[in-house]
């Protein structure tokens, strides 16, 4: 069970005043808790994102899949990629994402009602009921996949996530193995599918792009379509829950929020910043450097605790307040610079849509259980979602 977040919040706040950047010896990695430290830290052209070019020990190694499917896939993910390879795969496969993205609030908003209609009378698990769902149900539309069988789908991509715990069972890594397997292979049908009969979907306009320009292997479009379905299916769900949750513990905000709904767009972002649903991001030192005065050599990691640089006191005002109509600097949820969240776009919009949805259609929604504490996902986890979170309509 995660400690309570005020007692987390509390350590980061010591570690920030007292050792901005600190060492990890079990993870090999200084670790970066200052708002302007992480965002010029992941904005920075010149450092590496391939896990393979750290140094040896560093945990971040571990979580680039050491086995793939076929050959080509290990390294065929932006996640990794360095110039000029990033450039040449992310750049066609943002331009026709974000033209499925800014066509897609219709889609996103019926969902949205479909799934509202669906729940239970009298009260449900706001995060398998609802905040689970309409994200798998989202990139279903987006990538022509039928996703069905929300649960399963879900369940996939929790498994495969498990390459970014830091210390996974051997049950987990073959789960883990087996799950990104069945995916790809699903794709790999998808892409000789839409390759003879094209359909209205992302994964024909990535062959379509290819086709044309020859800009994208198949491996590229397979493995970068699992990632996608990996973080909308996991991240933006927790997004979702994290945002209810976070409106049903401060009621007032809540009340604000009902009262004026163009604070959504707004309560979206101090959402990612107060809970964001990932946990940190890290770079590699392409040359030895300083980070604030702390020596980094070549090949070390940093990593930006993303939790703690969205309380920076320097940056944000009162940051331990919950305000959904907060107007300050941005947060470091999606990243920042040249490997910022692709999917960042239909992640907000998503989560716009589902949380201003719900909390319109029930007037009465409270959490079941005022008094439990939230179940977060297991410490140590790089994902920090409930595991449920049961309401009273």
């Amino acid at each position: 069970m995660r400690e309570a977040i005020d007692e987390r919040h509390a350590r980061f706040d010591k570690l920030r005043a007292k050792t901005p950047v600190w060492f990890d010896e079990a993870s090999r990695t200084f670790l970066l808790t200052r708002l302007a430290d992480a965002r010029a830290w992941l904005a920075d052209p010149a450092q590496w994102k391939d896990a393979d070019r750290a140094e040896p020990g560093a945990l971040v190694r571990a979580f680039k899949p050491a086995d793939m499917n076929r050959p080509g896939e290990r390294d065929a993910a932006i996640l990794w990629m360095d110039e000029p390879d990033h450039s040449r795969v992310r750049k066609p496969i943002q331009a026709a994402l974000m033209r499925r993205v800014a066509a897609m609030k219709g889609d996103v908003q019926a969902i949205v009602r479909a799934q509202l209609d669906r729940l239970p009378v009298g009260g449900f698990d706001v995060i398998a009921d609802y905040a689970m769902p309409i994200p798998v149900a989202v990139m279903g539309r987006l990538l022509g996949v039928d996703t069905s069988d929300a649960p399963r789908f879900r369940a996939l991509s929790e498994a495969v996530l498990t390459v970014f715990e830091p210390d996974p069972t051997e049950a987990q890594r073959q789960a883990n193995k087996a799950a990104a397997i069945a995916i790809l292979e699903y794709f790999d049908g998808a892409v000789a599918e839409r390759r003879a009969r094209p359909r209205d979907d992302l994964i024909s306009d990535l062959i379509a792009e290819q086709a044309a320009s020859g800009a994208l292997s198949d491996a590229e479009i397979r493995v970068n379509c699992l990632n996608l379905l990996l973080g909308g299916n996991v991240t933006t769900g927790d997004l979702i829950g994290n945002g209810v949750n976070l409106l049903l513990r401060h009621p007032r905000e809540l009340a604000r929020l009902r009262a004026d709904p163009s604070l959504i767009g707004s309560a979206v972002e101090e959402i990612l910043r107060f809970e964001p649903p990932v946990e940190g991001a890290q770079r590699i030192a392409a040359h030895d450097l300083t980070l604030s005065g702390c020596p980094v050599r070549a090949r070390q990691v940093a990593a930006v605790m993303t939790p703690a640089a969205n309380r920076d006191p320097a940056a944000f005002t009162d940051p331990h307040r919950f305000d959904v109509a907060r107007r300050e600097a941005p947060h470091v949820s999606f990243g920042a610079g040249a490997h910022i969240c692709i999917g960042a776009p239909l992640a907000r919009l998503e989560a716009r849509e589902a949380i201003l949805g719900l909390v319109e259609r029930f007037s009465a929604l409270a959490l079941a259980d005022p008094a439990a504490a939230p179940e977060w996902r297991p410490t140590g986890s790089s994902f920090h979602g409930l595991v449920r979170l049961p309401v009273r309509t």
